[in-house]
């Protein structure tokens, strides 16, 4: 394989992008103390200028990385969704997020230094010196809290695989308890079925669709008013009900096989004319571990 191939295969490698807020809150935090503190410790390239106002100044750079960084995680995913979907991210998309982050955040700190040079009669930097100083800083403490991201996420699929597993063993449900009734969310209406009948479900507005087999093997389809977050909690006892996708709780009873990658696995059924979609949070291995 070329390396040209390789490098390219490497960019369109499937990586996580934690949508949490308080993930983005975390990571900008510690990027902003990690730059503060790293300057004020070692005074690098040209720092030891800063004699009266070094502690002022380098409070000010990591309030700034702080700010920057969280602005840049949080504001493009907020405005460009799809581009930022957990589903279709990429090595690729995240290495340009953090040279973009990092270029802008240090085009806002070289700006920040240069209302201090002028009435301290400081060294002045060119912008490019002042923004290679940057990357030189930043991307080791953002390249090993996304290391550690990776890492906790790949763990806490391991374990939700071996939760799968432990989960079918354990638990037994009785017939008076797979009757099921749902109730909406203002508990004015409600629907019951059989929990070995229910196919899946999906959601559509504020609304949910229950697709449930009849005895003729049919799917009927039931709405209801209510949240797939309520309803997967109403269902948790279950080990055959999954929430597999934002969208979709699935029986996976009725899954014959999955397809697709790491980028984005599908999961098959012969009742459902469609291929379902799966959260990237899932593993294959977790996947698997369903249809056993």
């Amino acid at each position: 394989m070329s390396l040209l191939k390789y490098v390219k295969n490497w960019l369109s490698k499937p990586y996580y992008f934690n949508p949490s807020t308080k993930f983005k809150l975390k990571i900008s935090l510690y990027h902003g103390l990690f730059i503060f503190f790293f300057l004020y410790v070692f005074k690098p390239f040209y720092l030891s200028q800063f004699e009266v106002i070094f502690l002022e100044y380098t409070i000010g750079i990591g309030i700034i990385a702080f700010l920057g960084t969280f602005i840049i995680l949080y504001i493009p995913a907020l405005l460009f969704k799809n581009y930022f979907n957990e589903d279709n991210w990429t090595v690729g998309r995240n290495l340009f997020l953090m040279i973009a982050g990092v270029t802008i955040v240090g085009s806002f700190l070289w700006y920040f230094g240069e209302m201090y040079k002028e009435p301290y009669n400081l060294k002045k930097l060119g912008y490019l010196e002042f923004i290679s100083y940057t990357f030189l800083v930043s991307l080791f403490p953002l390249s090993f809290f996304i290391f550690i991201n990776e890492k906790n996420v790949r763990e806490k699929r391991e374990k939700r695989a071996i939760g799968f597993k432990n989960k079918r063993e354990n638990i037994k449900i009785t017939e008076v308890e797979k009757e099921v009734i749902i109730y909406s969310d203002n508990a004015k209406e409600h629907i019951n079925f059989h929990i070995d009948k229910l196919i899946y479900i999906t959601s559509q507005a504020n609304y949910a669709s229950f697709f449930i087999q009849k005895e003729n093997g049919d799917l009927k389809e039931k709405i209801l008013r209510a949240t797939l977050t309520r309803i997967e909690n109403d269902l948790k006892k279950f080990d055959t009900i999954i929430r597999c996708h934002k969208s979709y709780i699935i029986n996976t009873s009725f899954v014959n096989d999955i397809s697709g990658n790491a980028r984005g696995y599908l999961l098959k059924s012969e009742l459902i004319p469609f291929q379902v979609p799966v959260s990237r949070s899932f593993s294959k291995q977790s996947l698997q571990s369903l249809l056993k």
